[in-house]
């Protein structure tokens, strides 16, 4: 197992050192002067009978899961963020509904409200991340990437938080492209000649994985063995399906801010989404040789509305629906309609 202060950068200790608290967790002495502002008291909620919300709980979470990660009890650590998360996104997102209802009724109910949301949103990002470095640490890159991404979302690279998801996934080959904000020290000089785990062979999420789960749905298909091909290229199509969302949030999130890593992003969720329809086609194609023509059709449709008829991949799904005779009239492609479909 990884060390977790093995993977993060000098500046993030304070979030997992040992002795240090949670950088956003209030003393117990300082508790008590800030509840007003900060959260509904704890002895007020026990007092109306509810102890499983508000931002007190999530706070009394997250310094469970801090013991937990001194003990390195790893598993009750990541039962306590996950607690610790939906509990935190449920208070922000309560507090939001409520401030919204104030919005033009009392300006400073409104604005207290939207303070707690935004207050328990970031403790909530804070324990996602913490719960992204725990995954990390043990190799379980798969679960850490929508960890970091879902940060990335949230905070936008311009925040701490955001800047040290988006580092995390740098690091682990999921992007290409380091970011970093004017006057900061350039990422990529942490990672030079490391191996990154998801451009490995082996990688467990993304581009690669999916296409070495295609190439051997492919191997299968050709040893006649269709059944084990079609789970091969249903794993695939997940796992394109998935990235392809992934980096195209990325996308959004960078447009404007970055160009060359929004345009990377682009481009991977493109090649991403390629890549899915071609494993989708496979699996239809297994299915057929199976006679299971009703699992075929829709995946040749999907297929359909993905790509352009007039466009290779699309063409093939149609010609394929074609001869399973779903369609009565076969579709030739002139060569003007090609050229206007490949631009």
């Amino acid at each position: 197992m990884v060390s977790l202060l093995r993977i993060v950068q000098p500046s993030m200790l304070s979030l997992l050192g040992a002795a240090a608290s949670l950088t956003f967790m209030a003393s117990p002495s300082a508790a008590s002067t800030e509840t007003s502002n900060q959260a509904v008291p704890s002895h007020l909620l026990a007092q109306a009978g509810v102890t499983d919300l508000g931002i007190a709980v999530g706070e009394g979470l997250l310094a469970e899961a801090e013991t937990a990660i001194e003990d390195q009890n790893y598993d009750l650590a990541i039962r306590k963020l996950q607690a610790a998360r939906e509990t935190l996104n449920e208070t922000s997102t309560s507090y939001q509904s409520i401030g919204a209802a104030f919005t033009g009724i009392d300006s400073d109910i409104s604005s207290d409200l939207r303070n707690r949301a935004r207050d328990s949103a970031q403790m909530r990002d804070q324990a996602t991340l913490r719960q992204a470095l725990i995954y990390r640490a043990q190799g379980q890159a798969s679960l850490a990437v929508p960890l970091l991404i879902e940060i990335v979302q949230s905070q936008g690279p311009a925040r701490d938080l955001g800047l040290d998801a988006y580092r995390q996934l740098f690091e682990l080959g999921f992007m290409g492209r380091p970011y970093r904000r004017t006057g900061s020290e350039d990422p990529s000089d942490a990672v030079a000649g490391a191996a990154r785990p998801l451009n490995q062979d082996d990688s467990p999420i993304g581009i690669v994985a999916a296409e070495i789960l295609i190439a051997e749905g492919n191997a299968a298909s050709a040893n006649g063995d269709n059944a084990t091909a079609a789970v091969r290229l249903q794993d695939a199509r997940e796992t394109l399906n998935t990235s392809s969302s992934y980096y195209q949030s990325l996308f959004t999130t960078f447009k404007g801010i970055d160009s060359r890593i929004s345009d990377e992003a682009r481009q991977k969720a493109l090649e991403a989404a390629q890549l899915r329809d071609e494993a989708t086609l496979l699996l239809a194609s297994a299915y057929q040789a199976q006679q299971q023509s009703s699992l075929a059709i829709p995946l040749l449709v999907e297929v359909l509305n993905s790509q352009n008829p007039s466009r290779d991949l699309g063409k093939r799904a149609y010609d394929q629906l074609f001869d399973i005779g779903f369609v009565g009239q076969p579709y030739v492609a002139n060569e003007e309609t090609a050229t206007s479909a490949e631009q």
